[in-house]
């Protein structure tokens, strides 16, 4: 396993969503005691679950993977052209 340190502000950005993800899913899973009915109790675990899956495997995916330009993507350069909508009399 090696870890990659090219594009540093990307991977820092990810990193950080990544534990950003993980905060949440830790706080889901804090409150689950506190819902009102199962229903919600339930769906309070699910989502803190996801959200922790997600925050480690986002945090491990932008350190481990060795080409991130299709994983984190840029906003693209140039806005796509608005196609003019056809005239018909």
């Amino acid at each position: 396993m090696r870890i990659y340190f090219d594009d540093l502000a990307r991977r820092t950005g990810g990193a950080l969503y990544g534990l950003g993800l993980t905060a949440v899913g830790v706080y889901s899973l804090s409150m689950v005691g506190e819902a009102p009915d199962a229903v919600l109790e339930d769906r309070t675990m699910w989502l803190g679950i996801t959200m922790l899956i997600a925050g480690v495997v986002s945090f491990a995916m932008s350190w481990l993977t060795p080409d991130l330009s299709g994983v984190w993507c840029r906003a693209p350069r140039f806005l796509p052209k608005k196609k003019k909508p056809d005239e018909t009399s």
